[in-house]
């Protein structure tokens, strides 16, 4: 419950509350009201007939695309009543919604492979940043960002170790060297680098001590006291330079193979991109299977509203609908009998008891048919046609009926 008082409501309130609403209105002009329909688009799935043309070009689509779509649609199944023109237009408007699904799908995979390929991208940048030439000595003064890619890793901790031994040939040892590469190998200290960071150390001790900005009253007590470090000798750089070569061809092939998986690895994420996975991919497949199903059930409908006009038995215009019923010949209605369902009902008419009611049909739409001179009776319902078989009927043991 809200301790705040409401307002009084003074006739001064009253007013500023009107002189206020005069600036909410919203768009007044036309353009601006049409254009505000459109504010929650997102899809345009739902959007209603009125707006659809104007939706679809907020869209990124053409109308008029979407137009000779029904056009081709109307060519396809020929002319109808107002019910089977709305039936079309629903089957172009299913289409289109199909369409724009696969397009969505497309975007998706391509959405994938372009963060496939950005990743790659920032590989690459990252590698050249970590390789440079062993002759650059001022690299190891240079703090180079960490990366997360065990390959890049690996490159970067190549670069050090080939400059590091290019200093150990030229008689260079300092603490630098040892403060790189130390950090390159948390986690991952192996017997090789333990003695080469302890020689590296040992070398690089007594250099530092009478360095020029070195403390020399701590080197003189230390010479004193006895404690000083010995510079080693001939053997000891040897035993260095051995360790070093035998770590950067480790190395290497460690970046090698790491090399090689990433290259496997991009190959494999570029074939996932083609079935993606998600919250959004699995809504979009069920969309597409319901969007199946429903332009199946609309085909069906119009197939049959199609049969039903071409198939008319007693056609007064002497026309079959507009040609379509030989292309519609297997598509048949559901209430057709099968043949043993016919000849089942034809036993039970007992032709003979009921041989007092036929009558000759001699009807205007029957005088001019093929086979004239074959005797067309109606019998119990269903018009006989003996040993002639008509266009739509079901032909049994030489016998054609059709339901009248």
């Amino acid at each position: 419950m809200s301790l705040r008082k409401s307002p009084q409501l003074t006739p001064q309130l009253l007013a500023a509350a009107r002189r206020n609403a005069q600036h909410s209105t919203g768009p007044r002009s036309p353009d601006g009201r049409q254009n505000s329909k459109l504010n929650a688009l997102k899809h345009g799935v739902y959007v209603s007939a009125e707006n659809q043309r104007q939706s679809l070009r907020a869209l990124g689509e053409d109308p008029e695309q979407f137009e000779a779509l029904k056009e081709e649609l109307r060519s396809a199944f020929g002319p109808g009543d107002a019910l089977f023109v709305k039936q079309i237009e629903d089957l172009a408007w299913l289409y289109w919604r199909r369409e724009r699904l696969e397009r969505a799908q497309g975007g998706l995979k391509r959405r994938a492979l372009q963060g496939i390929e950005e990743w790659q991208h920032r590989r690459q940048r990252e590698m050249a940043g970590v390789t440079f030439d062993a002759s650059r000595h001022e690299m190891l003064d240079v703090t180079l960002p960490d990366s997360s890619d065990r390959g890049v890793r690996l490159r970067k901790t190549l670069s050090y170790l080939e400059v590091v031994r290019e200093e150990v040939k030229q008689g260079v040892y300092r603490r630098r060297q040892r403060a790189v590469l130390e950090p390159l190998y948390q986690g991952e200290m192996g017997w090789r680098p333990a003695l080469i960071f302890r020689l590296l150390g040992r070398f690089a001790e007594p250099l530092e001590l009478v360095r020029k900005d070195a403390d020399p009253i701590y080197a003189e007590c230390l010479r004193e006291s006895g404690n000083f470090p010995e510079q080693p000798g001939e053997s000891e750089q040897q035993e260095l330079l051995r360790l070093l070569e035998e770590e950067i061809a480790s190395v290497g092939e460690e970046w090698a193979y790491a090399e090689k998986q990433n290259e496997e690895r991009a190959a494999i994420e570029r074939e996932a991109c083609l079935a993606p996975q998600g919250a959004t991919w699995n809504t979009l497949v069920r969309q597409e299977g319901a969007l199946d199903r429903s332009i199946d059930r609309k085909v069906r409908i119009l197939l049959r509203l199609r049969k039903e006009f071409a198939d008319y038995p007693f056609n007064p215009s002497g026309e079959d609908g507009g040609g379509l019923s030989e292309s519609l010949e297997g598509v048949l209605d559901d209430n057709t009998l099968e043949d043993a369902e016919l000849l089942d009902t034809l036993d039970k008419l007992n032709l003979q008891e009921r041989s007092g009611n036929v009558h000759e049909n001699k009807g205007p739409g029957l005088e001019n048919h093929p086979g004239s001179g074959n005797v067309l009776e109606n019998t119990g319902g269903y018009l006989l046609n003996a040993g002639i078989s008509l266009k739509g009927g079901v032909e049994s043991a030489g016998l054609t009926a059709f339901r009248v």
